[in-house]
């Protein structure tokens, strides 16, 4: 992982907080890490577990053993990581914690012989993570162009979560990008009821209005 540089430390230390809203809004007791800033974590990489499944619960529950549990799970990754290394150490800590891991369905003879086994199926194709760098005279030009179209300082984070894929673009096309997000915090974005408030909508054409007399 590559820390953030100085410029990029101040802009996160920047932005205010939202912690105590959001574990309101949320309805959680505590911080997933007491003392670290909502923002800051955006730029560690993470392992997430998307779903779990095993037997049915609820109204569809039975008195049955399954016979398979699944698991999805997701990598964020952050400069300095790679796709393909980042799911190797998450392989090698399996085996290290005793799981005999393979890449079909065990035999019966493996069965029979480890206490431990999963079937890892890892997504080919996974993208690596893509920053431009905060003190670029594009970058700058980008704030200065923002900046007159809202009364606060322009929040300027490093990294932020979605892929889109920018290192694809970047490698491709040679150039630097930098993406300026105009939705509200709580359009639900990939889930039920995804939405953009009229009101963003208007002040987001404010802002690439503000972009487009870049020169």
């Amino acid at each position: 992982m590559i820390p953030l540089t100085a410029t990029e430390a101040r802009a996160v230390a920047a932005i205010p907080p939202v912690e105590e809203a959001l574990q309101r809004e949320l309805g959680l007791a505590r911080a997933e890490v007491p003392g670290r800033t909502w923002f800051a974590g955006f730029n560690l990489p993470t392992l997430d577990i998307n779903g779990l499944q095993g037997a049915n619960v609820g109204a569809l529950a039975a008195n049955v053993i399954p016979t398979v549990a699944r698991a999805t799970l997701d990598l964020r990754l952050v400069p300095g990581n790679d796709a393909a290394r980042q799911v190797a150490k998450v392989v090698a800590h399996l085996k290290d914690r005793g799981w005999l891991v393979l890449d079909r369905d065990p035999t019966e003879a493996e069965r029979a012989e480890h206490a431990r086994i999963l079937r890892l199926e890892a997504k080919s194709g996974g993208t690596n993570p893509q920053r431009t760098a905060m003190d670029l005279p594009l970058a700058q030009a980008v704030v200065a162009a923002v900046q007159p179209t809202v009364a606060y300082p322009v929040v300027q984070l490093p990294s932020l979560g979605g892929t889109l894929p920018l290192i694809t673009i970047e490698e491709m096309l040679g150039a630097k990008l930098l993406t300026v997000p105009v939705v509200n915090a709580d359009n639900n974005q990939h889930a039920e009821n995804e939405n953009v408030q009229v009101q963003f909508l208007w002040d987001g054409i404010e802002t690439y209005a503000a972009l487009m007399t870049l020169r």
